[in-house]
């Protein structure tokens, strides 16, 4: 099995597949688009939901609030100890263009340099080894225990999680598939068709011999069935090319064979 940091890459890397992303980045750096502030790291932690302040403590608790000052002009401290408002507007007078959502370029530079440090690596792994991988892997451990050895389920699950909140909507919980068991999916792959033939051929080519893609995709159409019923296949494509490691998002043909077992 992969270690976390090694997870968390491969992870990023098959969701970004749906995003148009190139793959895990440290330095990633977004602008206040949605709101946020700033969004930043491989996780994209954000100042309006306070993930950034948690991140910026985190690595000052590896290389120390001097060093971490040492790669700004403003007051890093202030703002991991800032509350969600005010971390926004902290964000649009420092690091964003005047009258932009769009990051300032010396202050990106400025970021970069910090978040490509050995510390705020780490940090990162270590934020997200705590909260959402863990989370994926205690639904691994739940939903699929007969497959903690493959990678394919820790992927799908923090897509899942990532994007969903998890296997729950409230109180209700998606069934567990009983351990050894293989669920009949045919009529979701008949589903898909109604959808996009071309992902539905894609599934139907893959499933054959491949029980672990039969259970995920089950998981994937009833997981996706907990949504509104406009983002059904939205979300039911998404998690069914990653449990099929092949499929058509957004008009998009993916193939990840080559990132998963």
């Amino acid at each position: 099995m992969l270690d976390d940091k090694s997870l968390l890459e491969l992870c990023v890397s098959v969701s970004g597949k749906f995003e148009d992303d190139a793959g895990a980045s440290y330095t990633d750096l977004t602008g206040n688009e949605d709101g946020e502030g700033i969004s930043v790291g491989v996780l994209q932690w954000c100042a309006g939901q306070g993930s950034l302040q948690t991140l910026l403590k985190a690595i000052a608790a590896q290389m120390g609030w001097p060093k971490a000052q040492s790669f700004f002009k403003s007051d890093i401290q202030q703002l991991a100890n800032s509350s969600t408002t005010d971390a926004v507007q902290f964000c649009k007078d420092h690091y964003l263009i005047a009258g932009s959502t769009k990051i300032d370029p010396g202050a990106a530079a400025k970021w970069v340099s910090f978040l490509s440090q050995p510390e705020s690596i780490s940090a990162q792994v270590a934020l997200a080894a705590n909260t959402v991988l863990a989370h994926a892997k205690r639904e691994v451990t739940a939903f699929t225990p007969d497959y903690t050895d493959r990678v394919r389920p820790y992927a799908f699950f923090f897509d899942v999680c990532t994007q969903e909140g998890g296997m729950a909507v409230g109180q209700t919980v998606v069934p567990a598939v009983p351990s050894g068991q293989v669920p009949d999916v045919s009529s979701i792959v008949a589903y898909a068709s109604t959808q996009n033939a071309a992902c539905s051929a894609i599934w139907a080519s893959k499933l054959p011999g491949d029980s672990l893609a039969s259970l995920l995709l089950h998981y994937a159409y009833a997981r996706a069935s907990m949504a509104r019923p406009e983002y059904l296949w939205d979300a039911c494509s998404r998690r069914g090319t990653i449990a099929c490691r092949g499929g058509v998002v957004h008009g998009s043909t993916i193939d990840l064979t080559a990132l998963l077992d």
